[in-house]
């Protein structure tokens, strides 16, 4: 069932030294804070609502989510100026389907800032690697744990893994984060739509 569209505004605040693995020299990751402003019946209204928001100095950007069975079916991402991020919509993303690799604003080796729930909630800067592939995907199989845990094979993996996170591309992080349960690795992977432009916020 499609849910009605979420508008949610992304900011930063102060991260607690312990989540901190390792970091380049100047570089800085935030907690991420998630201010839900409504709903909108007709998602095409989103961006008049956003533009209604007052940002602060902290605002890293805004969300409007619309889920389809508590899976994502249409997210877009905004900057804070209100300016379109990416956009995300569901279908055909695996490889050798159409959306697959869809392409990003930003290309490798640029700087960013990347948003990152899954235990972590907070926002990170990073150096793009690129799309994420199925080599990736089969090679991260071997390393982690987890995944050995989740997926009987590497060719499972890659055959139930989502749309959704096939729209992701790979990024070597500038600050190392752990959760309750792991550590990021060299590389980890971050869904497209929530890659920012790089920016240092006074927290």
């Amino acid at each position: 069932m499609l849910e009605d569209t979420v508008i949610n505004e992304f900011r930063v605040k102060p991260i607690s030294s312990d989540k901190i693995v390792s970091s380049s020299e100047g570089e800085t990751a935030y907690s991420l804070e998630t201010i839900p402003h409504g709903k909108c019946v007709m998602p095409a209204n989103d961006t008049e609502i956003i533009s209604k928001i007052q940002i602060t100095d902290l605002t890293l950007g805004f969300e409007s989510e619309t889920e389809c069975d508590f899976d994502p079916y249409d997210i877009k991402t905004y900057n804070a100026d209100g300016s379109e991020n990416a956009h995300y919509q569901y279908g055909d993303h695996a490889p050798g389907e159409d959306n697959f690799q869809e392409e990003c604003r930003f290309k490798t080796d640029d700087k960013v800032l990347c948003l990152m729930y899954e235990g972590y909630d907070a926002v990170f800067p990073g150096i793009v690697v690129g799309p994420l592939t199925e080599e990736y995907l089969r090679n991260l199989y071997e390393t982690d744990e987890d995944m050995r845990i989740g997926y009987a094979s590497a060719d499972e993996a890659v055959e139930q893994w989502t749309d959704w996170n096939w729209d992701s591309i790979i990024i070597r992080p500038l600050v190392r984060l752990k959760n309750d349960w792991e550590e990021m690795g060299e590389t980890v992977i971050v869904n497209r739509v929530y890659v920012f432009p790089y920016k240092k916020y006074q927290v």
